[in-house]
């Protein structure tokens, strides 16, 4: 009776522990081809100084698409393309098409870019009809969001998931060289499925950059180079979240393609043999979605204002860009333009994301942040992991920190310009760092609240 009693309570014991893995979440992976044809010489992103259309392929270019869902059906679906950077209207729209083709709804949907300067450009007249990029940016929209659908509408299965934690040494202080605040960690998530390696995350801040002006191929920089290289270690797919990069590049500065194979291969092989540890499944999936108005040196932004503001920098300023006084005018005349279809915004609105999965904890921002804000957020929250992305659902400004402030000697563009070139109607305040600091640590701390 009793051996009878043992075999119930062992066979009773097996099905609570098999219930509960069926609580568990599970995931569906897709990735597709975003390159240019062969025969397509396009605008590159990225690099003023670059003059020349692209001639070739270094590594082609991809999109991924990582849909995570919990016992209840709510699904999260993270795709991270080799792009540059897309405008917030321009991500606005990609997403909207994903969220009507698929059902899931559009904050559900997060698209990060990993900052290439190898890509082509999706915006300006180069995609404008009859330009070189017009083509590869429809066929662009349409492989990414193709992609998209067929992650969240395909086949889940569950995963056991796993992090670990290294150093490089391939990314420095792109502004102040030796002195200035960098960040070396390296964060990596892998997602196992029968115990092997199916989908894993590399996150880093670093502009992917080895390959400079002179350089004319498309490629995923040191990114697609450091896959490649996990990919035949580990197996399975590999795709990068670039973290707080806006004061992050490689060590010896933009070069070619050799740099960005060499760079690849050293970031590659301080992950190799790293360590990870199991995270125990809770079936936990919690998104928090959260906006922030930052400030501009000025409270109120007039059409006044942005005149004399215009007027003055273009007549003042020290730049490394040539027409660089015709590019304010430029400015002047969009964002005049824009007072006469309406109001104009005082404040620049950024979105922050906190994704939860089984406690680990996955941040996103828009833009362009400085590394600090990075090493900020994850000595907040100690006891857990924080993946730190910018480039998320749009990039609309470079977010310097307070001491890129104080310092301002190698900072003038990210503080003073930078504005023109992505269209915002003034320069960011100095108040602006205690404010973005305040919104990831806010959105963070209610990700894990939420739980």
């Amino acid at each position: 009776m009793k051996r009878f009693l043992s075999l119930f309570a062992v066979t009773a014991l097996l099905g609570i522990l098999s219930g509960c893995r069926g609580d568990g979440l599970q995931m569906s992976y897709r990735s597709a081809d975003i390159s240019t044809t062969p025969d397509e010489h396009v605008v590159l992103a990225g690099f003023a100084a670059r003059e020349k259309l692209s001639d070739g392929i270094h590594i082609p270019l991809k999109t991924h698409a990582l849909v995570l869902k919990d016992a209840s059906g709510e699904k999260v679906c993270l795709i991270s393309n080799d792009l540059m950077e897309i405008s917030p209207a321009i991500s606005d729209t990609i997403r909207q098409m994903i969220a009507e083709r698929s059902g899931l709804a559009l904050d559900h949907i997060l698209m990060h870019n990993i900052h290439t300067h190898s890509a082509p450009r999706s915006g300006g007249n180069s995609v404008r009809t009859g330009g070189t990029n017009r083509a590869w940016k429809e066929r662009m929209f349409e492989a990414v969001t193709a992609n998209a659908v067929a992650a969240i509408d395909g086949a889940f299965a569950p995963f056991t998931l796993e992090t670990g934690k290294a150093v490089t040494s391939i990314n420095g202080n792109r502004c102040e060289k030796e002195e200035g605040p960098v960040d070396h960690d390296v964060y990596v998530a892998r997602f196992l499925q029968k115990g092997k390696p199916a989908v894993s995350i590399i996150n880093l801040a670093c502009h992917p950059v080895c390959m400079g002006p002179g350089s004319l191929l498309l490629s995923s920089d040191y990114s697609g180079v450091c896959r490649r290289y996990l990919t035949e270690a580990w197996g399975g797919e590999v795709f990068q979240l670039t973290g707080a990069a806006g004061n992050m590049d490689p060590a010896l500065g933009p070069k070619k393609v050799e740099y960005a194979e060499e760079c690849g291969k050293c970031l590659a092989d301080s992950l190799i043999g790293m360590t990870f540890t199991k995270v125990p499944s809770k079936g936990l999936l919690r998104l928090v979605n959260h906006e922030v108005d930052l400030p501009f040196q000025i409270d109120s932004v007039t059409a006044e204002a942005v005149a004399r503001h215009a007027d003055s920098l273009a007549a003042t300023a020290r730049t490394v860009f040539p027409r660089f006084a015709d590019d304010v005018m430029g400015w002047k005349e969009e964002i005049l333009a824009r007072f006469e279809e309406g109001p104009v915004p005082s404040k620049l609105r950024y979105h922050l994301h906190g994704l939860d999965i089984d406690g680990v904890i996955f941040f996103f921002s828009d833009g362009e942040p400085f590394c600090e804000y990075q090493m900020e957020a994850r000595a907040a929250f100690p006891e857990r992991t924080v993946f730190f992305a910018g480039y998320t659902n749009g990039q609309n400004s470079y977010l310097p920190s307070e001491h890129a402030y104080q310092v301002r000697k190698g900072y003038e563009y990210e503080i003073e310009q930078m504005h023109v070139y992505i269209k915002a109607p003034y320069p960011l305040s100095e108040r602006m760092p205690s404010t973005y600091r305040e919104g990831v640590i806010d959105t963070i701390r209610e990700t894990i609240e939420s739980e």
